[in-house]
């Protein structure tokens, strides 16, 4: 399966956000793969992206403070939460992804 996801491998404006392709990737043991169906576009975000905010993300990075989804697939040992449920999340980056 495909995923599209932004990318920032350089600081700055806008101009350094990158949409990339690549395969899906298959949850851990532990934890859940979510399809993103929105994701916050943040202050946060702009100051991780441009280099200035307290939580140092390293480079390359992918945006995307807060998110909801559905769980799409489980992780051995999950049982918590069940495929096809409603789930919101702050990962502090990566919810600009499919």
């Amino acid at each position: 399966m495909k995923s599209h996801r932004i990318i920032v491998r350089r600081r700055g404006g806008p101009e350094v956000l990158e949409s990339i392709e690549e395969d899906a990737c298959e949850p851990r043991r532990g934890e859940v793969r979510v399809r993103i169906l929105a994701a916050g576009v943040s202050y946060a975000d702009m100051l991780m992206r441009e280099g200035v905010h307290p939580e140092k993300t390293r480079l390359p990075f992918t945006p995307g403070w807060d998110l909801v989804g559905m769980v799409d697939k489980l992780g051995d040992g999950v049982s918590e939460v069940v495929a096809g449920q409603m789930v919101a999340a702050l990962p502090i980056h990566g919810g600009y992804a499919q």
